[in-house]
Protein backbone atom coordinates (compact mmCIF):
# COMPACT_ATOMS: atom_id res chain seq x y z
CA UNK A 1 0.00 0.00 0.00
CA UNK A 2 1.33 3.55 -0.85
CA UNK A 3 1.22 6.48 2.02
CA UNK A 4 0.08 9.38 0.14
CA UNK A 5 2.32 12.20 1.91
CA UNK A 6 2.98 15.68 1.55
CA UNK A 7 6.16 18.03 1.91
CA UNK A 8 6.24 21.38 1.88
CA UNK A 9 9.09 24.22 1.30
CA UNK A 10 9.21 27.66 2.74
CA UNK A 11 11.11 29.66 0.05
CA UNK A 12 11.71 33.39 0.83
CA UNK A 13 14.21 34.19 -1.25
CA UNK A 14 17.10 33.78 -0.87
CA UNK A 15 16.35 31.56 2.08
CA UNK A 16 14.70 28.16 2.50
CA UNK A 17 13.09 26.82 5.55
CA UNK A 18 14.01 23.30 6.38
CA UNK A 19 13.66 20.75 9.41
CA UNK A 20 16.03 18.20 10.71
CA UNK A 21 14.22 15.14 11.87
CA UNK A 22 15.28 14.30 15.26
CA UNK A 23 12.95 10.98 15.38
CA UNK A 24 10.57 8.95 12.92
CA UNK A 25 11.45 8.33 9.33
CA UNK A 26 14.37 10.36 7.74
CA UNK A 27 15.52 11.02 11.26
CA UNK A 28 18.97 12.87 10.82
CA UNK A 29 17.99 14.23 7.51
CA UNK A 30 16.58 17.82 6.82
CA UNK A 31 13.87 18.36 4.76
CA UNK A 32 10.16 20.11 4.27
CA UNK A 33 7.91 19.74 6.81
CA UNK A 34 4.93 17.02 5.94
CA UNK A 35 3.90 13.72 6.47
CA UNK A 36 0.83 11.42 5.91
CA UNK A 37 -2.69 12.80 4.51
CA UNK A 38 -5.31 12.11 7.24
CA UNK A 39 -8.78 11.11 6.18
CA UNK A 40 -11.09 13.90 4.57
CA UNK A 41 -8.32 16.00 4.35
CA UNK A 42 -7.28 17.44 0.69
CA UNK A 43 -3.66 17.65 -0.01
CA UNK A 44 -3.23 21.60 0.97
CA UNK A 45 -4.94 21.28 4.32
CA UNK A 46 -2.74 18.40 5.16
CA UNK A 47 0.38 20.83 4.00
CA UNK A 48 -0.94 22.99 6.30
CA UNK A 49 -1.73 20.80 9.21
CA UNK A 50 1.48 18.97 9.00
CA UNK A 51 4.01 22.31 9.09
CA UNK A 52 1.92 23.58 11.82
CA UNK A 53 2.24 20.33 14.24
CA UNK A 54 6.01 19.92 12.93
CA UNK A 55 7.57 24.13 12.68
CA UNK A 56 4.82 26.14 14.79
CA UNK A 57 3.47 28.33 11.30
CA UNK A 58 0.43 27.95 9.50
CA UNK A 59 0.78 28.33 5.70
CA UNK A 60 -0.55 30.83 3.38
CA UNK A 61 -1.59 29.69 0.23
CA UNK A 62 0.88 27.04 -0.62
CA UNK A 63 1.06 26.08 -4.52
CA UNK A 64 1.54 22.27 -5.19
CA UNK A 65 4.55 22.22 -7.54
CA UNK A 66 5.34 18.68 -7.53
CA UNK A 67 4.56 14.70 -7.19
CA UNK A 68 7.03 11.88 -6.98
CA UNK A 69 6.57 8.07 -6.26
CA UNK A 70 9.36 7.15 -3.74
CA UNK A 71 9.43 3.04 -3.65
CA UNK A 72 12.59 1.78 -1.22
CA UNK A 73 13.85 -1.67 -1.91
CA UNK A 74 13.01 -2.60 2.22
CA UNK A 75 9.96 -2.70 4.01
CA UNK A 76 9.47 0.78 3.94
CA UNK A 77 6.06 0.83 2.38
CA UNK A 78 6.25 3.18 -1.02
CA UNK A 79 5.55 7.05 -0.69
CA UNK A 80 3.77 9.44 -2.99
CA UNK A 81 4.53 12.97 -2.10
CA UNK A 82 2.93 16.05 -3.25
CA UNK A 83 5.39 18.81 -2.78
CA UNK A 84 3.78 22.50 -1.77
CA UNK A 85 6.04 25.55 -1.80
CA UNK A 86 5.05 29.24 -0.30
CA UNK A 87 7.12 32.42 0.95
CA UNK A 88 4.12 33.09 3.79
CA UNK A 89 2.86 32.20 7.02
CA UNK A 90 1.87 33.53 9.85
CA UNK A 91 3.76 32.74 13.27
CA UNK A 92 7.58 32.58 14.27
CA UNK A 93 9.41 29.04 13.13
CA UNK A 94 10.34 26.84 16.33
CA UNK A 95 11.69 23.66 17.19
CA UNK A 96 8.67 20.91 18.16
CA UNK A 97 9.60 16.97 19.52
CA UNK A 98 9.98 15.58 15.81
CA UNK A 99 11.91 18.42 13.89
CA UNK A 100 14.20 21.00 14.83
CA UNK A 101 14.06 24.57 12.07
CA UNK A 102 16.87 26.17 10.00
CA UNK A 103 16.95 28.91 7.96
CA UNK A 104 19.87 28.24 4.90
CA UNK A 105 20.96 30.41 1.86
CA UNK A 106 19.71 28.94 -1.32
CA UNK A 107 23.14 28.88 -2.63
CA UNK A 108 24.42 27.19 0.74
CA UNK A 109 21.85 24.49 0.85
CA UNK A 110 22.95 21.03 3.25
CA UNK A 111 22.18 18.56 0.66
CA UNK A 112 24.87 15.99 2.52
CA UNK A 113 22.62 15.88 5.05
CA UNK A 114 19.33 15.51 3.16
CA UNK A 115 17.93 12.69 1.16
CA UNK A 116 20.16 12.20 -1.98
CA UNK A 117 16.87 12.69 -4.19
CA UNK A 118 16.28 16.27 -2.88
CA UNK A 119 19.38 17.84 -5.23
CA UNK A 120 17.38 16.79 -8.14
CA UNK A 121 13.34 18.17 -7.07
CA UNK A 122 14.34 21.34 -5.00
CA UNK A 123 15.85 23.22 -7.26
CA UNK A 124 12.67 23.05 -9.55
CA UNK A 125 10.77 23.63 -6.44
CA UNK A 126 12.38 27.01 -5.77
CA UNK A 127 12.25 27.91 -9.20
CA UNK A 128 8.33 27.85 -9.50
CA UNK A 129 8.29 24.46 -12.27
CA UNK A 130 5.92 21.74 -11.91
CA UNK A 131 7.53 18.37 -11.41
CA UNK A 132 6.55 14.96 -11.55
CA UNK A 133 8.99 12.05 -11.12
CA UNK A 134 9.78 8.23 -9.76
CA UNK A 135 12.69 7.56 -7.20
CA UNK A 136 13.69 4.07 -6.16
CA UNK A 137 15.93 4.05 -3.59
CA UNK A 138 18.47 0.80 -2.43
CA UNK A 139 18.68 -1.48 0.56
CA UNK A 140 21.09 1.90 2.00
CA UNK A 141 18.59 4.27 0.96
CA UNK A 142 20.66 5.19 -1.52
CA UNK A 143 19.20 6.41 -5.21
CA UNK A 144 19.35 2.72 -7.64
CA UNK A 145 17.32 4.96 -10.31
CA UNK A 146 15.04 7.88 -10.58
CA UNK A 147 13.23 9.39 -13.02
CA UNK A 148 12.26 13.23 -12.99
CA UNK A 149 10.36 16.09 -15.45
CA UNK A 150 9.21 19.27 -15.63
CA UNK A 151 5.41 19.27 -16.66
CA UNK A 152 2.63 21.50 -17.28
CA UNK A 153 -0.34 19.85 -14.88
CA UNK A 154 0.24 17.60 -12.18
CA UNK A 155 -3.19 15.87 -12.83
Amino acid sequence: MTRVKTVSIVYRQPNVLLGLKKKKFGVGKYNGFGGGVEQGESLEQSAIRETFEEAGITLINPTRLGMILFKFQTNEQDHLVHFFRTNEYEGIPKESDEITTDWFHESFLPYKQMWSGDKYWLPMLLAGKKFKGNFLFDKDFKIAEYKLEEVTNLD
